[in-house]
């Protein structure tokens, strides 16, 4: 788990890095502020987009695996609760002999 947090991170930090090196790019070429400004806002529009569509990938399988665990923990509950009640009447039937 820790190698995907460190993977998810370099990968992070990676989109950072070409994100900021785009906008310097773009800030520094030799074009007019109109277009300059007009380039960045459709940069900023993809971006947006892409960013948009990664999250409602990454989504789904996040609420699956949500789903899984509630599921898992509903399931660990009824059986922690079938135990008690086993041990319980377990007991009653020794204190009884």
């Amino acid at each position: 788990m820790a190698s995907d947090e460190r993977g998810v991170r370099g990968v992070l930090l990676f989109v950072a890095g070409a994100a900021v090196g785009a906008a310097l790019g773009v800030l520094f070429a030799p074009k007019s502020g109109k277009q300059t400004r007009e380039q960045i806002a459709d940069w900023l529009k993809e971006r947006r987009e892409k960013g948009t569509d990664l999250l409602a990938k990454i989504k789904e399988p996040v609420t699956e695996k949500k789903e899984q665990i509630v599921a898992a923990a509903r399931a660990a509950k009824e059986a922690f609760k079938e135990a008690g009640s086993k041990h319980n009447g377990h007991e009653k039937e020794a204190l009884r002999s």
